[in-house]
């Protein structure tokens, strides 16, 4: 394979780690085997431009960067998803329905994406029916700290707080109830991120 390939793999690469994700989160993401990934990092195969601008958009970057060009601007766009779900532990992240268009100072180190906020559960945290919710990818958040949780086939933000490995999930508004769960016997329940701003629509 020639050098062209070789270099992409290693932008590739260095910015797989940039993000903390690891060879199998970007597989799934778009779609192809761990080894694969591998193969592109390595610069073993060729790949196509299609599949470059799904591995940037889970990188979160801008598809040029992997070419090696520079990007000047100052705004980037970050996919927005209509529903995510979990089954036997893994993270589904169902067709983005669009990309939302945000200053890079908001998504400088890591992985994000937005959801669409639903229900009145976190109104006492100032969050309601229709915001724009920009989340950090990470399976783990600190206690009282407000986090998008996959259960099942939805999606839900809620403040919370661990306790002796089981957690428990606390809405903002006292008509909801506290949602206790054991990872270890709830497999179809995962933190996927960490609420970093609330966009009201207006």
């Amino acid at each position: 394979m020639n050098d062209f390939y070789k270099e992409l793999g290693l932008r590739i690469k260095h910015y797989r780690k940039q993000a903390g994700m690891t060879l199998e989160q970007i597989g799934e993401l778009i779609g192809v085997g761990k080894s694969t990934v591998r193969k592109y990092e390595n610069g073993m195969i060729k790949i196509s431009h299609d599949r470059l601008e799904k591995i940037s958009s889970v990188l979160g970057i801008d598809v040029a960067l992997l070419y090696g060009e520079s990007v000047s601007s100052e705004v980037v766009d970050v996919p927005l998803y209509g529903n995510i779900s979990c089954g036997g532990g893994n993270v589904i992240f169902e067709e983005r329905e669009t990309y939302v268009t945000s200053p890079k100072s908001w998504v400088n180190h890591g992985l994000f994406f937005y959801l669409t906020a639903k229900g009145d559960s976190m109104v006492g945290a100032k969050i309601h029916e229709g915001d724009l919710l920009l989340i950090q990818r990470q399976e783990e958040v600190e206690n009282g700290e407000i986090a998008a949780v996959a259960i099942d086939n939805e999606c839900v933000l809620k403040r919370v707080y661990r306790d002796n490995g089981s957690f428990t999930l606390v809405s903002e508004n006292p008509n909801y109830k506290p949602i206790h769960f054991n990872p270890n016997t709830d497999s179809n329940i995962k933190i996927i991120g960490k609420l970093k701003k609330a966009i009201t629509q207006f």
